[in-house]
């Protein structure tokens, strides 16, 4: 039968009864119902246009979106925010009156999603206080700012993409980023969650978990959990125990589509009561070492960036054209910031608050390996407490962290690789005790292992760890402070 005005589309194809122009939009309630318009309108751009449909990286290219999440608009998988929505209907040829009647039906889809997610917070979907059961879910938008460019990550961003809603039966997709101190794991995280978030349209939880802090204890559980409660819109004092309050939080994440971004976790132990059990959320995670106990967790390891996105990320912060006459000065200070992207940044903003500086100055300035460390320091960002992360953490696993912290300085004081055997001759020690020295050091990120049996420093971990030799407070440092009580 050939299609036409009210002919019926094949069954496979998914798609909604057609009619003259557009179809019946008013039938659309869902967005797999709604998707298959988007695909009814691509093909019909193809026909007019005389070509093939348009591709997703097309699409991408004209707007700047990432091409994974036009494809979820098009699989049903995510409902378009509004702007994206008439965005991109008009991309694809809708007349005034489609893009009327299509935002019409793309509202009464979020309305039609927000009364099914209702009954999830136990029959009350309104804010603290509140009785009405017709009241919104609250949508928690809790990421924090973006940085809007990211040089030299395209990979790592690509994937990232496997975070997005599953199947229903199957559980959360949890990401676990790593990487030594200053790397930008935490930008990189955050940058991601804002360009996959609109999968995810019941919201993005985000805690600071504050496990490489210098400065402070990490956060508890039970208190990150108290937070996520509350912006969840749960209507009842939070339980007293942490087991009570994880299993209220995963009841309330049931049939929500939501994105959880841990940052700067301590540990797998202070990620687990964190975790939903929803297939319709995701999770990811930063944190120094790796956390290869959590349960599930796909792994991303993240390490410095490539000689010419350095000297981009230096620019973008130094300011524009900055850098453009004096190229040779900025790979300089790019290669004695060992291409990490903090140390970047700081070097970048140096430049930024000297507008009279010549590049070569800072160049110079780096030049001292004596004095790079204090060079890498302004306002709030310091490279010397990012790297020292990993040597709390040493002190804080007891004797053998400590011995790994004592013979630190002694391992960097050598050039290029080290083998086991050369570590334990530098260090006085046995081998066995020295290779657990070493894959202590390994943990901590203070040390790379490219390969079984052979180490080496980052240039920078390398200046932090003969530095280390004059500080003679690391026993003293071994002993933590009392527990203070988590107060939000």
């Amino acid at each position: 039968m050939s299609g036409g005005p009210g002919a019926t589309a094949h069954p496979a194809d998914g798609e909604p009864r057609q009619a003259a122009g557009l179809g019946p939009v008013d039938a659309v309630h869902t967005t797999e119902e709604l998707a298959a318009l988007l695909r009814q309108l691509r093909r019909r751009a193809a026909r007019r246009d005389g070509g093939a449909q348009p591709t997703y990286r097309q699409l991408s290219a004209r707007t700047g979106w990432a091409h994974g999440v036009i494809g979820d608009y098009f699989a049903g998988k995510t409902l378009p925010p509004t702007d994206r929505f008439d965005t991109l209907v008009q991309l694809l040829g809708a007349t005034g009156h489609e893009l009327r009647q299509l935002a019409t039906a793309r509202d009464r889809v979020e309305e039609t999603r927000r009364a099914r997610l209702a009954p999830a917070s136990h029959g009350r979907a309104g804010p603290p206080g509140t009785e009405d059961p017709g009241a919104l879910v609250p949508v928690p938008r809790q990421l924090p700012a973006d940085i809007p460019e990211l040089p030299g990550r395209s990979g790592e961003l690509r994937a990232l993409d496997v975070l997005r809603p599953g199947q229903r039966g199957s559980g959360p997709v949890v990401v676990a980023l790593d990487g030594p101190g200053g790397v930008g794991k935490s930008a990189l995280a955050v940058h991601a969650a804002h360009r996959l978030g609109e999968r995810f349209p019941d919201g993005q939880l985000y805690a600071d978990l504050r496990g490489a802090h210098h400065d402070e204890r990490p956060v508890p559980p039970a208190a990150v959990l108290r937070r996520f409660l509350g912006a969840l819109g749960e209507p009842r004092p939070c339980p007293g125990n942490e087991a009570d309050a994880a299993a209220a939080y995963r009841t309330l994440l049931t049939e929500r589509r939501m994105l959880i971004v841990l940052d700067n976790a301590l540990d797998a132990a202070q990620v687990r009561p964190l975790l939903p059990a929803a297939h319709g959320c995701a999770v990811l995670v930063t944190s120094l070492g790796v956390l290869a106990t959590l349960n599930g967790a796909a792994h991303l390891h993240l390490s410095p960036l490539a000689p010419p996105a350095s000297v981009e990320v230096l620019g973008l912060w130094a300011g524009p054209g900055r850098l453009s006459a004096e190229r040779g000065a900025a790979e300089t200070i790019a290669h004695h910031c060992g291409h990490l992207p903090l140390a970047l940044r700081i070097a970048g903003a140096r430049l930024a608050a000297r507008p009279r500086w010549p590049v070569r100055e800072l160049a110079d300035r780096l030049a001292d390996p004596a004095g790079r460390l204090a060079e890498l320091s302004f306002a709030d960002l310091d490279i010397h407490a990012a790297l020292d992360a990993g040597h709390r953490e040493l002190l804080a696993r007891g004797p053998t962290g400590r011995a790994a912290a004592l013979a630190l300085p002694l391992l960097a004081a050598g050039q290029g690789e080290l083998t086991v055997t050369e570590a334990a001759a530098t260090t006085g020690a046995a081998v066995s005790a020295t290779e657990v020295i070493l894959e202590q050091l390994v943990d901590v990120q203070l040390l790379e292992s490219r390969a079984p049996g052979r180490y080496r420093f980052h240039p920078l971990t390398r200046l932090f760890a003969l530095r280390s030799a004059a500080r003679n407070t690391v026993v003293a440092r071994a002993a933590a402070p009392p527990d203070a009580q988590w107060a939000d």
